[in-house]
C-alpha cells in the first residue's frame, strides 16, 4: 500500500504530534491551541510534510499579518513545535522554522488581581453554585494549575484537622503535595464533600445527570467569565493563580518554598512573581531602618 495522500499525511503526522503532547501531560487548554493553528495551516497548505520550506511558512505567516503581535507570535510557536517534533522524529529533512525571524514579544510578567476584585467575582457565584465557589477558592488559595484543579480526585485529599492537604498532579506528570492552610476553606469543602456524598473519583464534577465526569476546562473557563462579567471585573482564570503567588511574596513566604507549592521546575519563573513587586523588599528595608535606629 502506497504512502497516504500528501494532506493527509500531514494531518496523521499532526495527530501524531498532539498525542504526544497528550501524553507529555501537557494540558487541554495547550493541546486544543496547538490543535486550532495546526488545522488553521494545514487548510492552507496541502502538500507533503517535507517539502515545507522558509518560503511555506511566510505566505502562511503573511495570512496572519492582520492578527495583532501576540496571536501571530502563537501561531509561529504552534509551528515552530510541530516542525521540532517532526524533524526530531525523521519526518522532515530539516526544520525550516529556524531559518525565520521570529516575532519577539515583551514578557508582561505575571499579572495578579486585587483581592477586592477576586472577592467581587466570588460574591457572584450564587449561594447554590458551591462547586463553582469552591473551584475557583481552591484554584486562588492553592495557586493551583486550572488543569490542576480539574484533575484531583477526592482520594487526593488528605483532611486531617490541622493538617489539610492535596496532591495534584502538575506539569509532566510530577506530583506535588499542597498545604490547605485556610481554615474556612477547609470546612467548605468538608461540607461540599459531605453534601454531594463524594467518596472517591473528581472532586469538581460536570452536572451531567448528576454523575458526571470532571468538568472540562473549557466549561470553567465559560464560568469564571460569566461570574466576572456580573461582577464587572475584566479578569482571566489564571490571574487567580498570579495572584496567590504575588500575596505569597509579599508576605515574605521564601522563593524556594514559593517554587515547591507552585510546582515550578525553575526558580527563575517564580523569581517573576517577586520582580512584579517591592512590597516586600520595601517592608525589609524599613524593618532594617527601625533595627539601626533602635539600635
Amino acid at each position: 500500500m502506497g504512502r497516504p495522500a500528501a494532506g493527509i499525511r500531514l494531518g496523521h503526522l499532526a495527530s501524531d504530534f498532539l498525542g504526544d503532547l497528550e501524553r507529555a501531560g501537557k494540558s487541554p487548554h495547550t493541546i486544543r491551541g496547538y490543535r486550532s493553528d495546526l488545522a488553521a495551516f494545514r487548510r492552507h497548505y496541502t502538500g507533503p510534510p517535507e517539502d515545507i520550506d522558509p518560503g511555506v511558512l511566510r505566505g502562511y505567516l503573511q495570512t496572519l499579518a492582520d492578527k495583532s503581535p501576540a496571536p501571530r507570535a502563537r501561531h509561529e510557536a504552534s509551528l515552530a513545535s510541530f516542525l521540532a517534533w517532526a524533524y526530531r522524529n525523521s519526518e522532515i529533512p530539516s526544520d525550516p522554522m529556524t531559518r525565520l525571524d521570529r516575532i519577539k514579544l515583551p514578557d508582561p510578567g505575571p499579572r495578579g488581581l486585587p483581592a477586592a476584585a477576586i472577592e467581587a467575582i466570588f460574591a457572584a457565584i450564587p449561594k447554590n453554585k458551591d462547586r463553582d465557589r469552591l473551584l475557583f477558592r481552591f484554584i486562588y488559595l492553592t495557586g493551583a494549575r486550572v488543569a490542576e484543579a480539574l484533575a484531583v480526585h477526592v482520594e487526593d485529599l488528605d483532611l486531617t484537622p490541622d493538617d489539610e492537604h492535596v496532591t495534584v498532579t502538575g506539569k509532566g506528570g510530577r506530583r506535588r503535595t499542597i498545604l490547605l492552610d485556610d481554615r474556612p476553606f477547609t470546612a467548605e469543602l468538608r461540607r461540599y464533600l459531605r453534601t454531594r456524598g463524594y467518596r472517591h473519583g473528581p472532586l469538581f464534577r460536570a452536572a451531567k445527570n448528576g454523575t458526571g465526569g470532571p468538568l472540562r476546562y473549557q466549561s470553567v473557563h465559560e464560568l469564571w467569565q460569566k461570574y466576572a462579567a456580573t461582577a464587572d471585573v475584566t479578569a482571566a482564570i489564571h490571574q487567580l493563580r498570579h495572584s496567590h503567588a504575588t500575596e505569597l511574596v509579599n508576605d515574605g513566604v521564601s522563593l524556594q518554598i514559593i517554587r515547591k507549592r507552585l510546582g515550578h521546575r525553575n526558580l527563575q519563573t517564580t523569581l517573576r512573581y517577586a520582580e512584579q513587586s517591592d512590597i516586600t523588599a520595601d517592608n525589609e528595608l524599613r524593618a532594617r531602618q527601625r533595627r539601626r535606629a533602635a539600635g
